[in-house]
């Protein structure tokens, strides 16, 4: 019984050698692989240190040795077109806003949707993106983006140079960008760089103040915690400030102008009960 055992403990080590070798192997290309087959065997020797819970690869701490070693080269030696792929597993409105939010945050403003599907039945996300670059997404950089948003990477392919796949765990994602606001808090928001967004929980009212100067035209909006929109609310004259109720469900709001952020430019003030 011992024996049967150590075999089956042996043969469990040796997958996961070989699926943590073949996806380094992935990640860096054959080539380089080969190369430096010496220095990878030694640095992730202790292969169990690179798994996580229910057995998935820790990508996190695998590119993070690849990176610290020169052993994941991105750059190219001219512009490409990169096509990127995300796949989600849930909410695919808020993990479209969460892919935007984590692009910007990393400096990409620059691309295009190649094509984005939804299925219904299985509730998975699949958005496609390219863009020219002379450096390829840096999957550290993603992964740790992401994370902040409590999101997880399940696995990252590079099928190419120029095509890459990420399947990414959304089931507890957070909008990081969304403003908390407390019951009968009030926040003063300054000058706005993109529409306010913020986080409230069992909110029944909101109240908008608009500063002095201001040329406010209302656009608000509610969203639920899958951002559903609830209610639209746009007014096509200067309001000095608005109060309204809030949606049942709600869990994130935007407050905007209906035409441009310069008629809010001296920011609002707003108080949530």
């Amino acid at each position: 019984m011992k024996k049967i055992l150590f075999l089956i403990f042996i043969f469990i080590s040796t997958l996961n050698a070989n699926e943590l070798l073949n996806k380094i192997e992935n990640l860096m290309g054959k080539e380089q692989f080969n190369l430096h087959n010496n220095l990878i065997h030694i640095l992730f020797r202790t292969q169990e240190k690179f798994y996580i819970t229910d057995n998935r690869l820790n990508y996190k701490l695998i590119l993070e040795t690849l990176k610290e070693n020169g052993l994941l080269h991105l750059k190219f030696k001219k512009p490409k077109q990169i096509n990127i792929e995300f796949t989600t597993n849930n909410d695919p409105i808020k993990s479209l806003k969460i892919l935007n939010d984590t692009l910007r945050d990393m400096g990409y403003s620059y691309y295009f949707t190649k094509s984005n599907v939804f299925d219904k039945e299985t509730n998975i996300m699949r958005w496609t993106i390219v863009f020219n670059t002379e450096y390829a997404l840096d999957p550290l950089i993603l992964t740790q983006e992401l994370k902040l948003r409590s999101c997880n990477i399940l696995d990252i392919q590079k099928v190419t140079n120029t095509l890459w796949r990420y399947n990414i765990d959304v089931n507890h994602a957070n909008i990081t960008d969304a403003i908390k606001i407390d019951h009968n808090e009030k926040i003063i928001m300054e000058k706005p760089l993109k529409p306010y967004f913020i986080k409230v929980t069992d909110a029944t009212s909101l109240q908008v103040i608009s500063r002095k100067l201001n040329h406010w035209f209302p656009y608000i909006a509610f969203y639920d915690n899958h951002l559903n929109v609830l209610k639209v609310i746009k007014k096509d004259r200067v309001y000095k400030g608005y109060k309204t109720k809030v949606p049942r469900e709600t869990k994130y709001i935007k407050i905007t102008d209906l035409y441009t952020l310069i008629n809010i430019k001296r920011g609002l003030s707003i108080i949530v009960r």
